[in-house]
């Protein structure tokens, strides 16, 4: 049984090593950022409830929307920056794109704030991604309660 542990982590090990990296700077960035330290990521991070919360709260609207799929007409309003008519409506399944994108920024705002060195930018670029939460949840909640009717 340790003998078959010992040979699973070993072929982890392997398969780890063999990680495509498009340039010789970006494999030394990962062994030096995160294949030695790799709980790093998250202490290093600020605010990291608020972070959870609103990944939490992005991932909740996603499911909300797929959920209510049914009481959904076939196109809902979206795009209002269009001019008004047929251009500013979507597949009601397009509602999971503000939180979507959301999480996209989340993701990248995470990484880049990790590779930064000073704690300003970091808790700039943090606040920047709670904010665009609370944006693209107030949008989707708004449409959601426009165009169903309980």
């Amino acid at each position: 049984m340790i003998y078959y542990l010992a040979l699973k982590m070993k072929n982890k090990q392997k398969k780890a090593d063999k990680i495509y990296f498009p340039s010789k700077s970006v494999k030394k960035l990962w062994e030096e950022k995160f294949a030695k330290n790799k709980d790093a990521l998250i202490e290093n991070i600020p605010f990291k409830d608020a972070l959870i919360v609103t990944t939490s709260v992005n991932i909740l609207i996603i499911l909300i929307v797929l959920l209510l799929q049914k009481f959904f007409p076939p196109q809902v309003p979206l795009l209002y920056g269009l001019p008004e008519g047929e251009s500013q409506l979507v597949s009601s399944l397009s509602l999971t794109i503000p939180s979507l994108v959301s999480l996209l920024v989340i993701v990248i705002n995470v990484f880049i704030s990790y590779l930064l060195k000073e704690e300003f930018f970091k808790k700039i670029l943090i606040i920047t991604a709670i904010g665009l939460t609370i944006f693209s949840t107030t949008t989707t909640i708004k449409i959601v309660l426009l165009i169903i009717s309980f």
